[in-house]
């Protein structure tokens, strides 16, 4: 798997948890490394990367010029499908819709997950 230019890594309250809720939304996850007491995920959609998430505890001891931040983001990230109507009416029961629109011509569907990150799903897309 070749590794992104960039690779988003999220603070999150408990790995497990975020870990099971991409799976429901069809991410594949495994560890980001060798060591068993470090709990960073690498998930993957469609066998290719997406993100990292890692406890936010871990995450402030491994860079302390995090230990005020709260898990959560401003700002958003998107996640390209193949097929838009298909994964939206799979995931619409299974997370927090917090908008949809449609912008140039361009559907966006956007949700949180359980720390408050906004993932906004758009068509896959030549650029």
């Amino acid at each position: 798997m070749k590794a992104p230019a960039i690779a988003p890594c999220l603070g999150v309250k408990d790995t497990g948890a975020s870990v099971g809720f991409y799976e429901k939304l069809g991410f594949t996850a495994q560890p980001a490394g060798d060591d068993p007491n470090d709990d960073i995920r690498l998930l993957l959609f469609g066998g290719e990367f997406a993100l990292m998430v890692y406890r936010d505890a871990h995450l402030r001891d491994w860079l302390p010029v995090l230990k005020d931040s709260a898990p959560g983001a401003f700002g958003m990230f998107y996640l390209a499908v193949d097929d838009f109507d298909a994964y939206v009416a799979k995931i619409r029961p299974l997370v927090n819709a917090v908008k949809e629109s449609d912008h140039d011509g361009r559907r966006l569907f956007y949700f949180t997950d359980p720390d408050g990150y906004i993932i906004g799903v758009v068509q896959k897309q030549e650029w």
